[in-house]
């Protein structure tokens, strides 16, 4: 169509010359223009080797905070104005303005919210500048719009109820829809909905959503879709989860969907939206969109989907189109099995691909995987393997398969990685970053612009590489691509934590998007560490090229950040403000959000005198006037509530398939410590290394966390425990709307693998024979492990799996404390040793020492540990027994 044809040629480019004409006070933050940094660079006299040194010297770049305020961080897109729109999981959309530091909630979708489903991605078409379209995935909770929800509550059971038969998981299946919207300036057009496309999904359990879009030069539109298939699938073990054993949910079965022609599961799709669509019109080919010329199977092909550009993917959760390399890349994440299984097949790596937008395929999963290694066509219903699948030419033989059995040939990643040096050809991948786990996230190509003036924008080194960031591991990569044969040659550290910490700027925690703004900088959306909520360490940051001076961090505090009535004093302070090159800084303060500074100083009060939620912002500002902004709601009039989780303990222990019992109070400042129990709504999750999959959600004060047994399947070896958080909602006060306020929870299985504790002085050694495939060896005296933020409630004693002399001691809260429980080791083969004791009280850290020299296998905890519930009160709002059996609400 011809006027697709003439729209931008990135999404993430955008139309600099537009830019270039866009007058902002934001283009203030870098007063002294980066680019004067650049002279020379480009001219002949500059020396080349010189300037390459200065491109990867990470003191000439800074990490500049835009807004903390970003709810559960999914999803971004930066506009041409450099306001950035992004999305968090419970529906809302937040604009954060650079140029005034100010991040406002714009719009709310209602979203279907059980695990890992919500408002996913966010892009802004081509054509942006002219047509304001913004696309959105997400999950809604009434699609059809009857006014019911489309699914029931909580999580789908494991295996068909007495009674039913196979209709009953009828009720489960929902959409994932493709939607595009009028951008106003301000906020989208909730009337100015179009549905695109839906995805046919099912709900009621965890995982893998994908939902990331992107769009080619033709104006082509992309779409990545998740697996839909959780990767604790019964009797999966960490390998494929190709579970179709009889009365089991469809959901436990990899094949239904990714390894499915006939299904838009986990795949790739690639379609044109049609330019005039008729108001109403139902999503779908032939009237919402068409199918472009190229993709994977030409329309009309029995038993397939014609918008399937790429199949056998899991979740590609990040991809990248880039129409002037011609390609697609994307991060797929990986199973979590630990080692290979003779049985079974590899072990659980993690990908990134680029590949030709002519290059149609099959990705694999859940058939071959990572080195194109073959999964066994397991039979989960006796549990005994049979052929191992054919690479070449797998076959779906899935008995809720409804498209082809012969499918085409999978082939390998172009990059793979599992966790240890050693497990893929290129270690710089899992040696970059700290923490543990995979989480692959794909990311733009740069594209450096001579002509451009825009202050911070990236040097001529980056060109043509590809960005990728590291979700589990904390870390950015820039890969050198040769973009006609897509073998990537050398692999950058980029910006990485250890020089952010030495230029006292934020660190890179856990990034889970990033694209190049109109500017030539790198905007990155952050998750931070923790589950399902806004985390202290989440936020929205843009990095620049900065030779010399830097901008200054700005930070504040105010005490108190909400009252109950007016007037009411606060106190601002901004001391926890920094500037890289040590300059003295000036302050100055906007109360009231209405554009003009009220006061200066490094502290400042004010006296609120009306009710209402006011926007305090803060500009700091060097002795070379480079600034930053940042800005704090306060609230007059309403306090948000204080939520208290009295049990179980956090940090508790319990077995896996225990149901955990659990009570809530809150105290609020205007409603009084009476809790309206229907507002307590709490989620549970699977956590894993440094990420989470959200389970079972619910509401009520009272009630149980239900654990899954089958959680162990993530895969020996898989760093496993549950993650809860509760929030509670008030009823809002002197016309002010409702605040939140939340409380977090961890247990912790009662089998403890030595290696994933926090090591001291000793040295991990894998070794097949060991609980989890490895152990921690040559613990010493001056040596510890360290089991962190633990609750020995209803534990009285524990078995240490060790070898070596001497003791194994126990301390609580210091590896120098007196220990509370030792025993002796009485031979040097592998020995479970008891440790009897009276628990200490209260949550901490729990340290495992010797006196002599030991090997550590495990730590099993011994007692009822938080499984046993307490004397509970009978007036539950919670689920029922029914329910917590199926994870209902």
């Amino acid at each position: 169509m011809n006027s697709i044809q003439t729209r931008a040629r990135a999404r993430r480019k955008k139309t600099l010359a537009a830019l270039a004409a866009t007058s902002l006070v934001g283009a203030a933050l870098l007063a002294t223009p980066a680019a004067s940094a650049h002279e020379g660079h480009d001219t002949a006299t500059q020396d080349g080797e010189a300037a390459a040194a200065a491109d990867t010297d990470w003191s000439n770049y800074e990490k500049v905070l835009l807004t903390k305020d970003v709810g559960e961080p999914i999803d971004m897109a930066v506009l041409p104005d450099k306001r950035v729109l992004h999305t968090a999981r419970n529906g809302e959309i937040r604009v954060t303005d650079p140029a005034t530091g100010v991040t406002k909630v714009v719009n709310t979708l209602d979203v279907y919210a059980n695990s890992e489903d919500g408002l996913q991605g966010i892009a802004i078409a081509p054509d942006f500048a002219e047509s304001n379209e913004v696309y959105l995935v997400y999950a809604p909770r009434d699609a059809d719009g009857d006014g019911t929800a489309d699914t029931p509550s909580g999580n789908a059971p494991n295996s068909l109820p007495a009674g039913e038969d196979e209709s009953y998981w009828d009720r489960w299946v929902g959409v994932n829809r493709l939607s595009k919207f009028t951008w106003t300036g301000d906020a989208l057009d909730p009337a100015s909905e179009q549905p695109i496309l839906d995805v046919e999904v099912q709900r009621g359990q965890c995982c893998h959503v994908g939902a990331d879009i992107d769009f080619d030069a033709e104006g082509n539109l992309y779409l990545s879709t998740g697996d839909n298939t959780p990767a604790g699938t019964p009797g999966a073990s960490g390998y494929a989860p190709n579970n179709d054993a009889p009365n089991m949910n469809p959901g436990f079965d990899a094949r239904r969907g990714a390894g499915n022609t006939n299904d838009l599961r986990g795949k790739i799709l690639r379609i044109d939206v049609r330019d005039e669509i008729p108001a109403g019109a139902p999503p779908g080919e032939g009237s919402t969109y068409d199918i472009p010329e190229g993709n994977l199977f030409p329309p009309g092909t029995e038993g397939t989907r014609p918008e399937i550009f790429v199949m056998g993917v899991r979740n590609p959760f990040r991809i990248e189109v880039d129409p002037e390399t011609s390609s697609l890349s994307w991060g797929d994440y990986g199973p979590d099995a630990g080692a290979a299984n003779p049985d079974r097949g590899p072990m659980g790596y993690v990908e990134w691909n680029a590949v030709g937008l002519d290059d149609p395929h099959n990705s694999g999963w859940p058939y071959c995987h990572g080195p194109n290694a073959a999964y066994n066509e397991w039979n989960f219903a006796t549990a005994t393997p049979r052929e191992f699948f054919d690479c070449d030419a797998p076959q779906n033989n899935s008995r809720w398969n409804t498209g082809l059995t012969d499918l085409p040939p999978s082939r390998a990643a172009t990059l793979y990685y599992g966790d240890q040096p050693g497990q893929q050809p290129r270690d710089e991948l899992v040696n970059f970053g700290s923490g543990s786990g995979q989480g692959p996230m794909g990311g733009p190509v740069y594209h450096y612009d001579p002509e451009s003036t825009a202050p911070g924008k990236f040097p001529e080194h980056w060109d043509g590489k590809a960005f990728f960031g590291e979700f589990s591991q904390d870390y950015y990569a820039a890969f050198s691509v040769d973009w006609s044969t897509f073998e990537v040659g050398e692999i950058e550290d980029f910006f990485p934590n250890t020089a952010l910490e030495a230029a006292g700027m934020p660190r890179n925690d856990n990034p889970i998007d990033l694209e190049f703004g109109p500017d030539g900088s790198l905007y990155v959306l952050e998750y931070g560490d923790g589950f399902f909520r806004q985390n202290p360490d989440s936020g929205l940051y843009r990095i620049d090229y900065a030779e010399g001076n830097k901008a200054p961090q700005a930070r504040f505090t105010a005490t108190p950040s909400s009252s109950s009535s007016a007037p009411v004093e606060v106190t601002f302070d901004a001391s926890a403000s920094t500037d890289p090159d040590g300059d003295t800084l000036t302050y100055e303060w906007d109360f009231d959000g209405d554009g003009s500074f009220d006061a200066t100083g490094v502290q400042a009060t004010h006296t609120y005198t009306e009710l209402d939620v006011y926007t305090a912002r803060l500009r700091v500002t060097d002795a070379r006037a480079k600034f930053s902004l940042t800005s704090q709601e306060i609230s007059v009039g309403n306090q948000a509530p204080e939520v208290t989780i009295d049990f179980p303990a956090d940090g508790g222990f319990f077995e896996w398939g225990d149901a955990v019992p659990f009570q809530v109070s809150t105290q609020d400042a205007e409603d009084g410590s009476e809790t309206v129990c229907s507002r307590v709504a709490w989620s549970y999750g699977l956590g894993h290394d440094e990420h989470a999959h959200p389970e079972v959600s619910g509401t009520g004060c009272t009630g149980v966390f239900p654990t899954d047994p089958n959680s162990p399947e993530h895969g020996p070896g898989a760093d496993l425990y549950g993650a809860v958080v509760v929030t509670y909602t008030d009823n809002g006060a002197n016309g002010l709307p409702p605040a939140k306020g939340e409380a977090t929870l961890r247990l912790n299985p009662k089998l403890q693998e030595a290696e994933h504790a926090v090591v001291k002085g000793a040295e991990v050694v894998e070794d097949e024979a060991a609980s989890a495939g490895a152990y921690v060896a040559g613990l010493t005296k001056r040596d510890s492990l360290a089991l962190e933020r633990v609750s020995l409630s209803g534990i009285d004693s524990a078995t240490a799996t060790v070898r070596g002399k001497g003791k194994v001691e126990l301390r609580w809260g210091s590896p120098t404390a007196k220990p509370f429980a030792t025993a002796k080791l009485t031979g040097k083969a592998w020995q479970d040793v008891a440790l009897a004791f009276d628990a200490p009280e209260g949550t901490g850290t729990l340290y495992l020492t010797t006196a002599g020299t030991l090997d550590v296998d495990a730590v099993t905890m011994v007692g009822a540990g938080v499984g046993t519930p307490p004397a509970a009160a009978q007036s539950s709002t919670g689920p029922t027994r029914a329910a917590q059996i199926e994870g209902e609400q």
